[in-house]
């Protein structure tokens, strides 16, 4: 078996498989050095599984979840600035949660140098006790100034981050309170079943290692308006977003290359080089068995775990009129609602809210109904204002396979980049970003499989 090179020298064009974020990075890095690209989307707009979808009755535009970016998302923010969509981040430094005894609380790190940002606003964090916070800062102690090192990467995430809290003696209440919320909202997955790495990854990148770094920015306009821009700077290079989808790729074994793409109308369409940012199932039928016997990268696809999303969309109002929750965001702790994000307040009164509901697994199969009965329980039991408000009307977005399983172990199913056949590269969130499941992952997947490609 050969041994790839690292980058595919002087290709004229190429075709991106898939339009999500990873398919976005790759197709317009690509495009900006020069290669004709043609991107190969199946739905209507792109963005994949961070998108926009029409509201039956409505026609409005209704994210599937609410996707959020923060700070630290270097690869995901870049992004943003080559689509021109950056100032559409509307940013927050102030998160309000509130816990399952209806105790609220707020955390906002001071101006402070990294780590001690956080010192002062920890020491008065309400529902946690002195004991939790002592807990709670020497784990904290441990994930900064401790961190593994590469080579005991694999070890760390052999183990589930709920091993990694028991074997440091975290409270019930910390865990609760302080770890499950972050890291089941960055990792979409729970603390039984996500790997350790990762979810310290989360804490040292996103709240330790810069004063800004946990700052979460939310787009003020839906997901899919901040995609819309790739098409243009396609186009503009000589490229084409075509929507269709992949049936196969035809492979030739003797030189281990692809030499083209046919889709399911059977057209087809060749490259100099091929970028799949399909999802891995979706990869994994595309693929024939030669494929898979000649690149490693293609012989688990069908190991790896996906965790589930549920989104919410809840127009209520309240009986003396006007809108009910008062925050921009809340988290709420100890509740199978997890997060309620304000999206406005119409001029009749009636206000959008929209939950999230991450690592679902429980819930995803529940009929619509009795989903929206428990969200808006939550809603009178814990969210500020909302204890009289009426449900106007509601719709409950199911992503099943929302993101990869960070599960422990998951680090031996990711594929790299590049591999035998050296046309075809691989991008999207499950592959070896480093990253658990984020846009950010995907980011810096797209941008790698377009480093791997030498301009023209």
């Amino acid at each position: 078996m050969t041994t790839p090179p690292s980058e595919i020298p002087n290709p004229k064009s190429a075709v991106v498989l898939g339009g999500g974020v990873a398919g976005i990075a790759a197709a317009v890095r690509l495009a900006e050095a020069g290669v004709r690209v043609t991107l190969v989307e199946m739905r209507p707009r792109l963005g994949g599984r961070a998108t926009s979808i029409p509201d039956p009755s409505s026609g409005q535009m209704l994210d599937n979840c609410q996707h959020v970016v923060m700070r630290c998302c270097t690869a995901l923010l870049e992004l943003y600035e080559t689509l021109g969509v950056a100032e559409r981040m509307v940013w927050h430094r102030k998160f309000d949660f509130v816990h399952a005894n209806g105790t609220r609380a707020s955390l906002q790190a001071t101006r402070l140098p990294a780590p001690t940002h956080f010192a002062l606003p920890f020491l008065t964090l309400k529902g946690l006790s002195l004991r939790d916070k002592f807990g709670i800062a020497r784990a904290m102690h441990e994930v900064f100034w401790s961190p593994p090192k590469p080579e005991d990467r694999d070890r760390v995430n052999a183990e589930s981050f709920a091993d990694w809290l028991t074997k440091r003696k975290q409270t019930a209440r910390a865990i609760e309170r302080f770890w499950e919320p972050v890291v089941v909202g960055a990792c979409n997955e729970t603390l039984d079943r996500v790997a350790a790495g990762y979810a310290l990854q989360v804490f040292r990148e996103g709240f330790l290692e810069t004063n800004s770094g946990y700052e979460m920015g939310l787009s003020d306009v839906p997901l899919v308006g901040l995609y819309d821009p790739a098409e243009t700077i396609i186009s503009k290079h000589g490229g084409t977003v075509l929507q269709a989808s992949a049936k196969s790729l035809d492979y030739d074994a003797v030189s281990q290359t692809v030499r083209g793409v046919v889709l399911n109308d059977g057209t087809r369409l060749e490259a100099d080089t091929y970028v799949s940012a399909l999802p891995f199932d979706v990869l994994d039928r595309v693929v024939g068995e030669a494929m898979k016997t000649d690149d490693p990268r293609l012989q688990r696809l069908g190991e790896l775990e996906v965790s589930p999303i549920v989104g919410l969309h809840l127009w209520v109002r309240s009986p003396g009129g006007g809108p009910t929750m008062t925050l921009p965001h809340i988290a709420l702790t100890g509740s199978p609602l997890h997060w309620v994000f304000d999206q406005g307040t119409d001029d009749g009164g009636v206000q959008h809210l929209h939950g999230v509901v991450s690592a679902a697994h429980d819930l995803v199969d529940q009929p619509n109904a009795e989903i929206l009965d428990v969200a808006m329980k939550e809603l009178h039991r814990l969210v500020p204002g909302c204890a009289e408000a009426e449900l106007v009307e509601g719709r409950v977005i199911k992503e099943r396979r929302a993101t990869f399983s960070c599960v422990p172990g998951v680090d031996a199913l990711r594929p790299e980049t590049s591999g035998p056949i050296a046309n075809l590269l691989l991008a999207g969130d499950w592959c070896a970003t480093g990253w658990p499941a984020t846009m950010e992952g995907a980011a810096r997947s797209g941008f790698a499989a377009a480093r791997a490609v030498k301009s023209p």
